[in-house]
Formats: structure tokens, sequence, C-alpha cells
């Protein structure tokens, strides 16, 4: 008991050394304050990290079934919170503990390297025409343009002409640049806890990969894939680029609106509008989400689909059950004039129709609303709102 005594009054006080100024009392409190908050925080990691282990411990016994993902993303929550109990030792008592780090980063190598994931995507295509996708190749493509595909081949209904740089891809390009390194290291060097230091982390992450150039084997099939879909539509077709992450879609994960759309692309800006969607894994939503869930940073992979724009008269958003009401089963569609971006971004008020699911397919409610203005495509690339 006396030796926790101690240990609680050097960590606030400071132990006592002869030749050491005496400081005013508003000193003493100002280090009391900070010292106390950095107290508090060990204590919240360290209790965070005992949870942690808690539920593996569980998963361990056999009650519920997991996979590697799981155990993945709690062993990352857990480094997280184990790194955060030695900062804040740290903090409260400098250079006393400095070697936690050296014994932290030793044991998270080791961690890492037993949870590497054995498959490779090396040899796969670094581009996918959207007509060769299908359910098979999710784990090149994601499951969002997998679903696009299976769409037209399996249902018929009309699908626009388009690629997807896959996984293999994605993995290339960071290979041609060290990005995992680096992105790992300024990771690691950051202070996510604060607000400025994580937006700070956030944007010159994005800085970073779209400022890399791509390799010249991905830039050439990305050059190749489109000039075999300019065939298929007309000369000059414009395109839209948009994310597909691998497991986006999966249980417990919700990717919904964190990762960049960019519509209306000419063949030039193609290999930008590609390092903006995958750059915006790392915008502040996105990196919020998997620090607050503990998805690991090297699970989230993101392929990208490119399709031929269109240059719609109307659309919207079909929902296949009420997002609002879960007893509520009928289909929901919003819809506005010109592309659906502005059901997207909220900036119009869309019209909403209920359609049964029943036959004869009856629409159950319409509210039209005062729509006063639309987004359509700009004749020379990307889109332009106009008033109506």
């Amino acid at each position: 008991m006396r030796t926790v005594r101690r240990l609680l009054k050097d960590l606030f006080f400071g132990s006592k050394k002869s030749g050491v100024p005496s400081r005013s009392a508003e000193e003493l409190r100002a280090d009391f304050a900070t010292r106390y908050h950095n107290f508090k925080l060990l204590i919240t990691a360290n209790n965070k990290a005992h949870e942690i282990r808690t539920e593996l411990e569980k998963a361990l016994e056999g009650a519920q079934p997991f996979d590697m993902s799981f155990v993945r993303s709690r062993c990352t929550a857990l480094s997280v919170n184990v790194f955060r109990v030695i900062k804040h030792l740290d903090e409260l008592a400098p250079a006393k503990y400095k070697d936690l780090y050296k014994f932290f980063k030793e044991i998270q190598e080791s961690i890492n390297e037993s949870l590497a994931s054995s498959t490779t995507r090396e040899d796969g295509p670094l581009v996918i025409p959207l007509s060769a996708v299908n359910a098979g190749t999710v784990d090149q493509v994601g499951s969002k343009m997998a679903n696009v595909a299976e769409m037209a081949s399996k249902l018929g209904i009309p699908v626009p002409s388009g690629f997807v740089v896959t996984a293999s891809g994605y993995d290339a390009f960071f290979r041609h640049n060290n990005l995992n390194a680096e992105i790992a290291r300024r990771i690691q060097a950051a202070d996510i806890e604060k607000p400025e230091d994580l937006f700070r982390l956030s944007s010159d992450l994005q800085r970073l990969i779209i400022g890399s150039p791509l390799p010249p084997e991905l830039e050439e099939a990305i050059a190749q894939a489109y000039k075999k879909m300019e065939a298929e539509t007309y000369p000059t077709v414009k395109v839209s680029v948009r994310s597909s992450a691998l497991g986006e879609d999966a249980e417990g994960r919700s990717f919904a609106g964190q990762f960049r759309s960019i519509l209306n692309l000419s063949e030039e800006s193609i290999i930008d509008g590609y390092k903006e969607v995958v750059a915006s894994k790392y915008g502040l939503p996105a990196i919020t989400y998997r620090l607050n869930t503990g998805i690991p940073d090297e699970d989230v992979v993101v392929c990208v689909g490119c399709m031929a724009m269109v240059d719609a008269e109307c659309g919207g958003v079909t929902y296949s059950s009420n997002p609002l009401d879960i007893r509520d089963r009928a289909v929901v569609i919003n819809s506005v004039w010109g592309l659906p971006k502005a059901v997207v971004d909220g900036t119009v008020d869309p019209d909403v129709i209920l359609v049964s699911k029943k036959e004869p397919r009856e629409i159950l409610h319409r509210e039209i609303s005062i729509k006063d203005r639309q987004f359509v495509c700009d004749p020379v690339e990307g889109v332009c709102r106009l008033e109506m």
C-alpha cells in the first residue's frame, strides 16, 4: 500500500530532488490539473483494454462464431488502447517509462505478423471490364461493383458500360510509392485524441496519395479499359468514378457516405479522379469511423468503379425497405430532376414515393416537393447547378 501511495505521489507531484527551485501555487495547480487529466485518460484506456480482452476471451470459449476480421479488429483496438496507456504514463512521469514504447513496438510487430492475411492479390488483374465482373470476383472489385454487374447479368437491368480498378490495382499503386509504411508511420505518430491533429493527419494523408504517381502498368491498364468502353459507347465518353471498398457491406460495417464519388470526368481526368476516390479512404469521417470501430487500416481496400456517365433527365435513390421504419415493407423512392447527386447530398427535398412489394405493385404514397434547383452534366467536365 505504501508503494502505491508513493507511486501516485510521484506521478502527481514528482519526486523531491535537491536543487530544484520551488514553484508557485498557481504553477503547482496547473501541473496537477494536467497530470490528473492524463491519469483519467490512462484509466479510461486501461479499462477499455480490459473490456476488449474480455471480448476475445469470450470468443475463445466458443459461445459465438467469429472470423479473422473480428480478431484483427479487436487486436487493433486493444493495441490502440495499450499505446494510450503507455503514452499517458509517459506524460505523467517523463522518461520513466520510455522503454515501454520499444517493447510495445516489438510486440505489435509480432502480432501483425501473426495476423497478416495469407491471401495475396499481386497476380490479379489491375483492371476488370464490368462485363466480366460477377459475384465470384467480389474479392477483386468489392461488393458494390459486383452487385451492379449482377443486376445486368442476372436481372437484365440496363447498366452503363464501365470497368473496375481492382484490389490488385490498389495494391500496385501503394507498393509503387511505399504508401503503406508511410501511412502507418504517420498514423502512429499522430495524437488522434486531439481533433486538430486528426484533421491535420486526414489532410496530410489525402495529399500524400493524390500527389503519388500511379505505376506505368496501372496507367496503361486504365487507358486501355477506357478505350474499350469508348468503343462500346461513343467517342470521348465521360465517366463517373466511385468507390467499391472491400468489406463495406459486411455485417456490422457501414461505409455509406465516407468515400468520394466524382461525376462526369473526361479521359484526361480519370487518373486524378481515381486517386481522389482512393484518398477519400483517409477523409475525416472514414478515419474516425475506423478508429472508433477498431477496423484495421489494411482491411479497407478501395476498389474503384468507372462507368459511362448518364446525363440524366431525372434520378434518385431507391430503398428496398423503408430506412426510417423497419415495420414498413414498402419500396421507398426518392427522386429529383437531373442527377441524383441532389438526393445524396441533401441539397434538394426530393419527391418521396412508396410502392407496395406485393402485386400489383401499387403506389401507396406520393409526396411531391418543390424542387427549385437541379444538377446536370457540364458540357466540358464535372457538374453544374441550375436554378429552376
